[in-house]
């Protein structure tokens, strides 16, 4: 069957009967970004555009700086990860999901998988007019992202409502899909550059499953995103909230 996919634009189509989904890797996300008032405004100007949206790369060891953004958005819960990373540079995972919106579980992986990934997945189930999916959230480590995407589609269940969405730097000189989630639809096509920089690279991805592929009815990226807010564009994707039979 044909999925019905809208062209990449910055269109963000949202009813009572769909989410708007997304994923943003805010390149080192601490308190330097956190105290500039003009990024900040520009963030929340961004967030505020969809339902449901996972912050990458929080580095912040106070914990404030998320707490700033949470603030500035009432309209949302907050979420956010452990503080993951074999290194010195520790990571946390950060979700905004507009009030109303119900989650009914969240699974942080970093307890367990972090001999297998550097940043491990962080899932969260959604409710919404009685559909129910979970998502995933992972930051790939670029030198490892081959093995680590293998291990993802290992660790994560391909049963029932699923997709995946963040910086999985799945292209260029990291990654070639090849055997991995060959079962799955991978909205972001590899001819993409998903980077503000000069790089023309497709990192960021969101793939889903057969079960779910009915439900998305669009997908995009904010290309007005500037490198002074990240080296990354936002990427969503639109979903159906009544499930279709």
């Amino acid at each position: 069957t044909e999925i019905p996919i809208q062209p990449i634009n910055q269109e963000v189509p949202s009813n009572s009967n769909s989410l708007t989904i997304a994923a943003w890797n805010l390149q080192i996300f601490g308190q330097t970004k956190a105290n500039n008032l003009t990024l900040m405004e520009a963030y929340t100007d961004i967030i505020n555009d969809y339902d449901i949206i996972f912050i990458q790369e929080i580095r912040d060891e106070s914990g404030t700086a998320f707490e700033k953004l949470c603030a500035s958005l009432p309209e949302y819960d907050c979420h956010i990860s452990q503080r993951a990373g074999r290194s010195s540079s520790k990571e946390q995972y950060g979700l905004f999901s507009r009030k109303g919106i119900t989650i009914t579980h969240i699974v942080d992986y970093t307890q367990g998988f972090q001999n297998i990934f550097e940043r491990p997945p962080y899932s969260v189930t959604f409710t919404q007019n009685n559909y129910t999916f979970t998502a995933t959230t992972i930051h790939i480590k670029p030198d490892d992202a081959e093995n680590e995407i293998k291990e993802l589609e290992r660790v994560i269940s391909s049963n029932g409502n699923q997709i995946i969405l963040g910086d999985l730097n799945a292209d260029c000189s990291y990654f070639k899909r090849d055997t991995e989630f060959v079962d799955w639809y991978w909205l972001i096509d590899d001819t993409e550059d998903t980077t503000t920089g000069p790089t023309d690279c497709a990192y960021d991805r969101i793939i889903f499953n057969h079960e779910m592929s009915l439900e998305i009815k669009g997908h995009g990226m904010d290309r007005s995103i500037t490198p002074s807010m990240s080296d990354h564009y936002l990427v969503y994707a639109t979903i159906q909230t009544e499930e279709t039979k």
